[in-house]
């Protein structure tokens, strides 16, 4: 009966044009995806192993990685090999990717890939593939595009599973240790009964997604058409009450703040909303008030219950924010934010050995308890507080309450300042306790150095200045390499291979720093990667972000949207050549257009444009 359907999904796809064809593969892979999740169809069938080598991750520069290198998973290395592998085994190939301060990552590896049944089901059916997605953003990129279309949902820790072939099967995010021993088996049942039938549906639902043909607009879109869409769809979206957008959690989406923080005259309502975002996140618990820096987002839509982990880019790119906002609307209380924030990345985050900035600080503490370095119980204030200050906090925190968090409170601060200065001091967590991912991502870099070109502007102050330009020196002589690194590891060995990203953040971190400054070196370095980026990322296709396709169905793309970072496409689009910035726009105003809110940073683009 499967096989029958399988069958029939095949025929009536080859007789279904463009995009009406696509749609309908979608639908046939959700109706898949279903069955693998949901029915109980499928029995567990038995087959045996073939020799694989053990756990590749030991001593990986990656702590990401290099936590997974005592699995009893067979994980391997992503690497050129890895679909040879497969195909040679006739085995589906498991991705699974995450990252070092990924919350749900940790509770994934302990539930899951410890617990030897499950890790010896992995290594028998599949090549098990673990990737750092900082590391691999090309790939990830991919298979959470894939999640997204055929689930509707994506995030992380991500799994893919796909055909030895490349071509995405199945994907889902966590899943406690039973359903995803069902899940595991039901995927490998199917591919057992159909492999054939299920690599054609793969491969063809792949080839569909073609890059589209260049079409000759009599106009093109406007900075100010652009702007009033912005304006018309962030009216719909945005929540008026706690700032941020409507959801059941917050981000902070620092590129569309800082787009917004660009406009000279914004309407009434969206600057009051605009402040209200901007006051809510530096005042609620999105902010680390004790050690200073922001949380990636909170898992509420009231900024109070943050994932605890630290993102270098967030604190970057939220700097600028603060530091243009207290500018603009001249608020002392938000340059201190963006103070506190950047002596947050030099104090948490800078690297000696490298003289760069590491990537991120865990969730997780020491003892694997989430937020175990940022709640508080009332035995920990007691021990280090006086008995005064404790009865402040208790009348504030109303320590008489149960606590918020297992582990006790989330610190807010109190008045006087004065008093909570010394209460804050007593109460910080010694830095080398927090775990922290050493390695330093070049790209995140470039934001680092945009962050402190600002500070100097605004500030004037010498240190600022001062750490932009150790910083431009270090990130133009590494993107200069003849194959510059994605990261480079604490002890100095270059990891990976840099991207799109990289060299856009990069070129724009130097951008900044030269805007009021006139260093021939570095304007020597910024015309070679506006000439080095079309060549090595463009092509009839679009915007690669990488050098180098990694699975068969990967396609170029016009625009890229803003996400927690900015769209590296719209940073760099002004410095292209005019066809270029010309063509990536015009062939995809439509959906600039139908998703403004997605593609603030465009906005820049356009206006260089006109």
């Amino acid at each position: 009966m499967l096989s029958m359907f399988i069958q029939t999904i095949l025929k009536k796809m080859q007789k279904l044009p463009g995009l009406v064809a696509f749609q309908n593969i979608l639908s046939s892979f959700v109706f898949i995806l279903v069955l693998l999740l949901s029915t109980s169809l499928f029995a567990q069938t038995s087959q045996q192993s073939e020799s694989q080598p053990n756990n590749a991750l030991l001593n990986h520069n990656s702590d990401y990685l290099a936590m997974h290198a005592q699995d009893p998973v067979h994980w391997q290395i992503w690497d050129s090999t890895t679909l040879q592998q497969a195909q040679k085994a006739n085995k589906l190939v498991f991705i699974s990717s995450g990252y070092f301060a990924c919350h749900w990552c940790h509770v994934m590896q302990q539930e899951n890939y410890q617990n030897p049944t499950t890790a010896e089901y992995l290594n028998q059916h599949f090549i098990p593939v673990k990737i750092d997605r900082e590391l691999n953003p090309e790939l990830d990129k991919t298979l959470i595009e894939f999640a997204k279309k055929t689930t509707g949902q994506a995030g992380w820790p991500q799994h893919v599973i796909l055909t030895p072939d490349g071509y995405p099967f199945a994907a889902f995010i966590y899943l406690p240790n039973r359903a995803f021993q069902k899940t595991l088996k039901r995927v490998v049942t199917l591919w057992q009964l159909q492999p054939e039938a299920i690599s054609l549906l793969a491969q063809n639902a792949s080839q569909t997604v073609q890059s589209k043909p260049i079409k000759k607009q009599s106009t093109s879109i406007t900075a100010n058409a652009f702007e009033e869409r912005l304006f018309h769809h962030l009216t719909t979206i945005k929540d008026d009450f706690s700032g941020g957008l409507k959801g059941t959690s917050k981000f902070p989406k620092a590129p569309l703040l800082n787009a917004l923080l660009a406009i000279e005259n914004l309407p009434a309502g969206i600057e009051e909303w605009l402040i209200v975002t901007l006051d809510h996140i530096q005042n609620e618990h999105l902010f680390d008030h004790i050690n200073s820096g922001f949380y990636r987002y909170t898992v509420d839509p009231n900024w109070q219950i943050p994932h605890f982990e630290k993102m270098t880019y967030d604190n970057a790119l939220l700097a600028t924010t603060f530091l243009t906002a207290g500018k603009k609307y001249n608020r002392p209380d938000y340059i201190t934010t963006a103070k506190d924030t950047l002596n947050y990345l030099q104090n948490h985050l800078y690297s000696p050995k490298t003289q760069l900035y590491r990537s991120s600080q865990s969730a997780i503490d020491l003892n694997k308890r989430e937020g175990g370095d940022y709640l508080l119980s009332k035995a920990q204030l007691k021990n280090k507080l006086t008995d005064t200050e404790y009865q402040l906090l208790d009348q504030a925190w109303l320590l008489g309450n149960p606590p918020p968090y297992e582990l006790g409170w989330h610190p807010l601060p109190i008045e006087p300042i004065e008093t909570w200065q010394v209460i804050r001091n007593k109460l910080q967590t010694p830095i080398e306790q927090i775990p922290i991912d050493k390695k330093s991502i070049l790209g995140w870099n470039g934001l680092v150095l945009s962050a402190f070109s600002q500070a100097w502007q605004v500030l004037r102050e010498p240190q600022y200045q001062n750490q932009a330009q150790q910083l431009a020196t270090k990130l133009s002589k590494l993107i200069q390499n003849d194959s510059p690194p994605r990261a480079i590891a604490d002890n100095g060995q270059l990891m990976g291979e840099a991207n799109l990203q990289d060299y856009a953040f990069i070129l724009n971190g130097l951008k900044d720093y030269q805007h009021d400054t006139d260093d021939q070196q570095f304007n020597d370095v910024i015309h070679e990667l506006k000439t080095t980026i079309p060549k090595k990322f463009y092509d009839d296709s679009g915007w690669q972000y990488g050098a180098s396709k990694i699975l068969p169905q990967q396609q170029g793309e016009w625009i890229m949207a803003d996400g927690s970072i900015p769209s590296p496409t719209a940073l760099i689009s002004c410095d292209m050549n005019k066809t270029i910035r010309l063509q990536s726009v015009n062939i995809e105003q439509d959906k600039l257009l139908a998703q403004p809110v997605n593609y603030p940073s465009y906005l820049a683009t356009l206006k260089c444009i006109q």
